[in-house]
């Protein structure tokens, strides 16, 4: 399989209270074009800190003191946050637990959409629209023309992580970051938000990178597994050797 994401010695550490506290030791994880790969562990374990550090959003006291991540031949930790932010988007996208944090609650769900659309893309505002009703289509959500114009408060939960997940793939990007993405949701429709990621991820060919504490969604969900303990990679595998 071809490598996409190659972490080598990552550690992270924050500033807390006048503390230095670290959160990542030594991390050396790879991520395949295709693949799904769960990271799992306790709460504290790094799980978060790890996929904000793929996407370049670690909190104003936090930095990485050591360690590399490779993508396309450059190494992010390198990049500068102007840089950072044209690749958050276009080629690596999260989609985080809770939609409505997410989504801004005075912004149109349609414009919320066009602006990500045009922002990487650069099309007019009738080919971003398009695009927009398209993605819409994709995550399943009905009469798309005449929803385009509500606001998130007029979607139900379920609803709004379809628009979520909508927003981060608009731009097609290469890895979708999944950040315990159905905690807020009831068990009916956490099936139904993981059959799309699934389904999407077939059509679309990205790469997930999916952050859970529910082992039975990284059986159906993962190919590979990393258990993270303690900021380190305690076991790396299959999900079948895992279990």
């Amino acid at each position: 399989m071809e490598k996409l994401l190659s972490v080598k010695g990552l550690d992270v550490r924050f500033r807390v209270r006048g503390q230095t506290l670290r959160a990542l030791r030594g991390i050396d994880l790879d991520l395949y074009r295709g693949e799904s790969l769960a990271i799992v562990g306790e709460s504290g374990s790094g799980k978060s800190v790890l996929t904000k550090a793929l996407a370049g959003m670690l909190e104003h006291n936090g930095r990485i003191e050591a360690g590399t991540i490779e993508f396309e031949g450059r190494d992010l930790t390198k990049l500068s946050h102007r840089h950072m932010a044209r690749l958050r988007g276009s080629k690596i996208a999260t989609v985080f637990q809770d939609p409505m944090t997410s989504l801004n609650p005075i912004v149109p769900i349609g414009r919320q959409l066009t602006d990500v659309i045009r922002a990487h893309q650069h099309c007019t505002v009738p080919e971003a629209r398009r695009r927009a009703l398209e993605m819409m289509e994709k995550v399943g959500i009905p009469n798309s023309a005449r929803r385009f114009y509500d606001y998130p408060f007029q979607y139900s939960g379920g609803m709004r992580q379809r628009i979520v997940i909508a927003i981060a793939l608009c731009c097609q990007p290469q890895i979708l970051i999944c950040d315990e993405p159905t905690t807020a949701l009831d068990v009916t429709i956490q099936a139904q938000i993981l059959a799309l990621i699934r389904s999407l991820q077939r059509e679309l060919g990205y790469s997930v990178v999916f952050i859970t504490h529910d082992l039975g969604v990284v059986a159906n969900m993962a190919d590979r597994v990393a258990v993270l303990y303690a900021g380190q990679v305690v076991e790396l595998g299959t999900a079948e050797e895992i279990f």
